[in-house]
């Protein structure tokens, strides 16, 4: 048997080495804010050096897309995955769901995917330095609309276990869906709280308000209706 068999693969230390980066920059940007840091700060926090951190990304704007891109496959992986958890319940209400058990459920979303305030105050960075740099713009738009039709593929699965269905386009209502939840978050870092109590427009009002909006854009699915739950 050879060393190499004790070794991890090349494969595999990239990896490592890219989200460790990947980690190191979160932490940095948080600190310094997205403009101010360097490379520098990052390879020093993640403990590389800058050979490793070119290895992996040509420019810290490419840092900044693979960021938001890891970002937002986590996000929507654990939507999935709680979509997948809440299906069997959802499917017992047969399209008689009311607006109270429906708050429930998105409170278990919500509750899954709330960030800190320090991902909320990066996410609202990213959003300005995309908007100043046209270089960076494109690659950004892009990364929202590949978010954003995949987070209404999972929506219309969720709406379609309980037994309803949209009637308007998914990907539009989940727009609206995330906007809200922007808001939320905006409204609950600036009054320092990540649950945002105490403020009528918070994170805690987030499950009857989005509740509000899918009873408002969503239909019961009639028995006899050939539309099948994804």
């Amino acid at each position: 048997m050879t060393s190499t068999a004790h070794q991890d693969p090349p494969t595999a230390r990239r990896r490592e080495t890219r989200s460790r980066l990947l980690d190191a920059a979160i932490e940095v940007f948080a600190e310094a804010g997205v403009q101010s840091a360097s490379v520098e700060q990052i390879c020093a926090r993640a403990g590389f050096s800058r050979g490793a951190f070119y290895s992996n990304f040509t420019s810290k704007e490419q840092l900044f897309l693979a960021l938001l891109e890891r970002e937002f496959d986590r996000r929507i992986d654990d939507v999935e995955a709680t979509i997948a958890e809440l299906t069997p319940a959802l499917q017992q209400h047969h399209g008689s769901i009311d607006a109270e058990q429906a708050a429930g459920y998105i409170a278990r979303f919500i509750a899954a995917e709330q960030g800190d305030a320090h991902w909320i105050i990066l996410e609202h960075e990213f959003a300005l330095l995309a908007m100043r740099d046209p270089e960076i713009a494109p690659g950004y738009l892009a990364l929202l609309e590949r978010a954003t039709a995949g987070l209404a593929a999972l929506v219309e699965t969720a709406i379609a276990a309980a037994g309803r269905r949209f009637t308007l386009p998914a990907d539009r209502t989940t727009e609206l869906i995330n906007a809200m939840c922007e808001h939320a978050a905006r409204v609950s870092a600036l009054q320092g709280a990540p649950g945002g109590a105490g403020h009528p427009r918070g994170i805690a009002a987030l499950p009857h308000e989005i509740g509000e909006l899918l009873f408002a854009v969503t239909e019961p699915i009639e028995a006899g209706d050939a539309t099948p739950v994804p």
